[in-house]
């Protein structure tokens, strides 16, 4: 009798169909969920137990991230990438975001904003065109754009020196020169070795598994590492000059290619509180890889860190057709405490990243409450854009126009 029991309940998990994807982008658990996730949750178990340190040739550790605190050499493929990121955030209201994505033939998807009391959002004259030419090989970043590593996994100078315009009014035009250090004392958290073996265990569990899958995830895989620190510094905008000390969140991604035509959607928190807690947290939808991944960590005042477990929010309920929401609502778990968020946008921009603006990206300032505690910081929304590029290529490179027919050869 256990015998026939055992044979049909094998029979249900191998025949079962997999639920419908809601909207057709967003998997559900299917029959098999739960024998998939534990398999997964054993060879997670199984590389962790395999994991040595890297050792120097004295036998101390070493960060095996050291070596990537500098501008990476590319890969041979049209879409290799080599992105940092920087947003910085005060309780008074000031907000920095300094962005960097090095392409190929010293092309860069750069960008800059400053919201600032009594002023407004200011934004790097090009955008919503992210598209940057004429990148030097000693730093990230183009036109007036400079960030560059100073001691690794400690410091970083962001510069940036050039006109910005009122988001509100694009004729008020402002000379802006920003130059800062960021600096951190706190690990790197990396996203290869240090998500939560649930969150993972789960994001993978929950897509049909084929040979052509992991082939995509493979193929997908790029690193990514994230660190929370300050950044100190003078920020002068017209004739008015302001001194910075900021909370800060940067991150650092390097792939084989970052093709954005994979990604559907996503939405990161990056959030910054009144008594010194800090975290990130992302929901993504990458159909050919993940359609619902919750990633992220908190850093708390104590200086320790830890991965999120879970997440509440439910990226098709928020926003699915093109537009976010100005307040929401949702819960995450990490380490033993359930953190509850308050979000809600003070202001807004909106750029498109990719040669022919395949993402376009909302950057919300928001303030947040999170467990009764009040704070500030950033929440990104991506959406995948069919749009093509829409801005004044006059000024492109003559050689532009030929290197994105050869790069999207096989897609037009």
């Amino acid at each position: 009798m256990w015998h026939f029991i055992l044979f049909t309940i094998a029979s249900i998990l191998f025949f079962a169909k997999n639920p419908a994807p809601i909207f057709g982008k967003y998997q559900v658990p299917g029959p098999r969920f739960w024998v998939k996730y534990l398999v997964f949750r054993a060879l997670l178990l199984l590389r962790k137990l395999r994991a040595k340190p890297t050792l120097d040739q004295d036998g101390r550790p070493v960060q095996p991230l050291a070596d990537k605190e500098c501008l990476q050499v590319l890969s041979s493929h049209p879409l290799a990438f080599d992105a940092v990121f920087f947003i910085a955030v005060n309780m008074e209201g000031i907000y920095v975001i300094v962005g960097s994505e090095r392409r190929q033939k010293n092309i860069v998807n750069g960008l800059v904003y400053i919201l600032m009391p009594g002023l407004g959002l200011l934004r790097s004259k090009k955008l919503p065109d992210t598209i940057l030419f004429g990148a030097k090989d000693d730093a990230f970043g183009a036109e007036g754009i400079r960030i560059t590593p100073v001691k690794a996994l400690k410091q970083w100078r962001v510069q940036f020196e050039g006109v910005m315009h009122l988001k509100d009014d694009p004729s008020r035009d402002f000379p802006v020169k920003l130059d800062g250090l960021w600096s951190s004392e706190w690990p790197v958290f990396n996203f290869d070795t240090d998500l939560h073996p649930h969150a993972l265990a789960k994001t993978i569990a929950t897509e049909p598994w084929s040979r052509e899958y992991f082939t995509a995830l493979k193929r997908a895989h790029q690193t990514h590492y994230e660190q929370m620190g300050h950044l100190k510094g003078t920020l002068q905008i017209g004739d008015k000059e302001h001194h910075l000390n900021l909370m800060s969140l940067r991150d650092h991604s390097i792939g084989e290619a970052r093709d954005w035509d994979l990604m559907h959607r996503y939405a990161f928190f990056m959030i910054f509180l009144e008594d010194g807690t800090m975290a990130s947290v992302g929901i993504i939808n990458q159909p050919c890889t993940c359609s619902t991944m919750e990633s992220g960590y908190v850093y708390t005042p104590e200086g320790k860190n830890y991965p999120l477990e879970w997440c509440d929010f439910k990226l098709w309920q928020h926003g699915e057709q093109g537009t976010p929401p100005t307040d929401c609502a949702f819960s995450f778990k990490a380490g033993e405490t359930v953190y509850r968020v308050k979000a809600h946008v003070e202001d807004f921009g909106v750029h498109y990243v990719g040669w022919r603006w395949e993402a376009r990206m909302v950057e919300r300032f928001i303030t947040y409450e999170v467990n009764g505690i009040r704070g500030r910081g950033v929440s990104e929304f991506h959406y995948h854009n069919k749009s093509g590029r829409q801005a004044d290529t006059t000024a492109d490179p003559e050689w532009f126009p030929a290197l994105l027919k050869q790069t999207y050869r096989d897609r037009d």
